[in-house]
């Protein structure tokens, strides 16, 4: 004769509830893996963050659309340097999860000094494209200042100039000028792009000029203004222009001062 084990009278509830609790920990485990796939809808705010976004876009961001097995992706990409713009990158990427509530992945290249962060969210993409005149593919002759952001107060467009200088932009000085002079310097392919940005920094009495692929300002005094004004938000730039203030000098391949105080180079 069979043993018969005697069983609580409550059995079948406590063997439901472990099964629960082992399916209720499968469901959280999936979710969580769901949830740097799920579609976000991502409602555009015409504030300060999304003008040095914008900005960074129109520097070293594009926007592509490509398949990925039977479907149609679409993707923001944002490139920089890895020694220089990784700090940066990863303050953008910050940023963008906390205005938009999107996941916002970074990479490090192992072959090659690029870094980069991906956004892919399709209706992000589509906004950018149809609702701010942002190209999707190639982008240099088609690159322009929305006019959603030019209609708006000089506080707003300073920052899209921000993220400009941010991502194609440099602070440098000449070798002839035995380096005492700075010069800030815009740098794209297309000129008309150039002088859009050109018009937008002399209607705030920047003394801007365009020259072969940049537009510049240059003098210790606009210098100064730009970085009080408009200012930075990248490491590469505010440790050159501190070094600057500091020696009075920019001789090339500075990076500026490391963040425990001391003048180093950077020898790239």
């Amino acid at each position: 004769m069979s043993k018969i084990k005697k069983l609580e009278d409550n059995w079948g509830n406590i063997k439901g509830g472990r099964a629960s609790a082992k399916g209720y920990n499968m469901i959280k485990r999936m979710e969580y893996a769901r949830k740097f796939r799920r579609i976000v809808k991502v409602k555009i705010k015409l504030n300060l963050f999304f003008c040095e976004f914008y900005g960074l876009l129109l520097g070293d961001g594009c926007i592509s659309k490509f398949k990925a097995g039977k479907y149609k992706k679409y993707g923001i990409f944002i490139s920089g340097n890895k020694g220089l713009d990784s700090r940066y990158l990863i303050k953008i990427k910050n940023n963008i999860e906390r205005n938009y509530g999107i996941h916002v992945a970074y990479y490090e290249d192992k072959k090659i000094n690029v870094c980069r962060l991906s956004i892919m969210n399709k209706g992000l993409c589509l906004d950018l494209n149809k609702k701010f005149g942002f190209p999707i593919g190639v982008k240099y002759d088609n690159l322009k200042i929305p006019y959603q952001i030019l209609k708006l107060k000089w506080n707003y467009k300073k920052f899209l100039l921000r993220g400009l200088f941010d991502s194609d932009g440099s602070i440098y000085a000449k070798r002839n000028e035995n380096y005492r002079y700075p010069i800030i310097s815009i740098r794209s392919k297309n000129t008309t792009f150039l002088k859009e940005i050109c018009n937008l920094l002399r209607g705030q009495k920047y003394p801007a000029y365009v020259s072969q692929w940049n537009v510049s300002v240059r003098g210790i005094k606009n210098i100064k203004r730009w970085f009080a004004d408009i200012g930075s938000s990248n490491d590469r730039n505010l440790l050159k222009y501190e070094y600057f203030l500091k020696s009075k000098r920019l001789p090339p391949k500075i990076l500026g001062l490391s963040y425990n105080g001391i003048i180093r180079p950077w020898l790239g």
